[in-house]
């Protein structure tokens, strides 16, 4: 099997955003709502723990680290996953800059503690996973409740455990898909 990585994330990034506007239709019940994963968060962590394994031709120009890197790499990235943070907040028609809050916060994090996060077993991974989207999810809430006064519910709860028991069909299909990650 040839291996595309650049391809596969690109669809898999392509796919989350579809999957995160895609509403249930309106005779499902409407609690299956609360259970929808958390599709771009779990696309970017799993972006940035393949990229300084993987580059694609698409990725290569804005994460090319060489020996004079001061940093630039890392801020590289944050102005990228800011940017796809703000492009989601048009598509949902959230609070201008909540997203790309999220999103960098998330990547600032993988990206600071890549090494330690790689010697992580799966079900460690699943536990982070957790953590980070319901830490994610109750700042997301919070702002939504101070702006549009949406109700508290136990959306943040949900929506971190159904992603958290997808992460596990994630890392396989890129381990089919680009390969078995390094551990370093």
């Amino acid at each position: 099997m040839v291996r595309a990585p650049g391809f596969f994330m690109t669809v898999v990034i392509f796919l989350s955003l579809v999957l995160s506007v895609f509403h249930l239709p309106e005779d499902w019940p409407s609690w299956l709502a609360f259970w929808r994963p958390q599709w771009m968060v779990l696309a970017l962590i799993l972006w940035v723990q393949r990229v300084p394994q993987y580059r694609g031709a698409l990725f290569q120009l804005l994460f090319t680290k060489n020996a004079a890197d001061d940093g630039t790499t890392t801020r590289r990235v944050l102005v990228c996953v800011w940017l796809l943070g703000l492009y989601v907040d048009t598509l949902m028609g959230e609070p201008f800059g909540l997203n790309g809050a999220i999103f960098a916060t998330v990547t600032f994090y993988l990206l600071r503690f890549h090494d330690r996060l790689q010697l992580q077993t799966l079900f460690q991974q699943m536990v982070m996973i957790f953590m980070m989207i319901f830490l994610t999810e109750i700042l997301r809430a919070f702002a939504l409740n101070t702006v549009t006064n949406q109700p508290w519910d136990l959306q943040p709860l949900t929506l971190a455990a159904s992603s958290m028991l997808l992460w596990p069909i994630f890392n396989w299909l890129a381990q089919r898909f680009i390969g078995p990650s390094r551990r370093t």
